[in-house]
């Protein structure tokens, strides 16, 4: 996998308090957060294809059918891609400023934080910094983990729960804690074994 630091871009913007968004994208984000308050959130479990039209009414790339919970916030639908069966679980904080891909039947469960910009803390303008987060195929990430800008879950990998991952997890990798490290070898039918079989995707 490649270092996630490539998937980074820096924002140009013409202060610390300046926003890096044009007013049409600002006006976009506001229209949303409005129709998730009244047409998304109060929707219960079962009416999730309605949650993930709304989603793609806003520009999501949708595939198959995917889940999202009624409670789970999107940042910018436009930036978000989501496979056939992938899973959003209620309470998770979808902070895309940079593009989010969550893959075919990949779960994300309750209360994670995918975040997707920070700032440059070694400039004094603190200008915004995004990334790309990319859950793989068949990935788990855990209750209430936090995934960086630029990071990429493997396919097949599995994140504890809390755990706090700032680099590339490779696949079939399980890791956990504060930074993230490898722990363990997930076992799955998928799974590459002895070294025979690649990628499944």
């Amino acid at each position: 996998m490649s270092d996630h630091r490539s998937r980074l871009e820096t924002k140009q913007q013409a202060s610390a308090i300046a926003s890096p968004w044009s007013l049409g994208m600002r006006l976009r984000g506001a229209l949303w957060s409005v129709v998730w308050l009244f047409l998304y959130r109060p929707t219960p479990k079962p009416l999730y294809r309605w949650r993930v039209l709304l989603l793609r009414l806003f520009g999501a790339t949708i595939s198959g059918r995917p889940f999202v919970g009624s409670s789970t916030r999107v940042r910018m639908p436009w930036q978000l891609t989501m496979e056939d069966r992938a899973c959003l679980a209620p309470d998770c904080e979808v902070y895309n400023l940079g593009p989010c891909i969550v893959r075919a039947r990949a779960t994300v469960a309750q209360r994670v934080y995918l975040c997707g910009g920070t700032h440059d803390l070694t400039r004094e303008d603190l200008p915004l910094v995004v990334g790309t987060i990319d859950i793989g195929e068949d990935a788990f990430v855990g209750a209430q983990a936090m995934i960086l800008p630029g990071v990429a879950i493997g396919a097949g990998a599995v994140v504890g729960a809390g755990s706090v991952v700032t680099k590339d997890v490779e696949p079939w990798t399980i890791v956990g804690g504060n930074p993230a490290r490898a722990i363990g070898r997930r076992e799955h039918p998928l799974a590459p074994r002895d070294g025979v079989g690649g990628d499944p995707s």
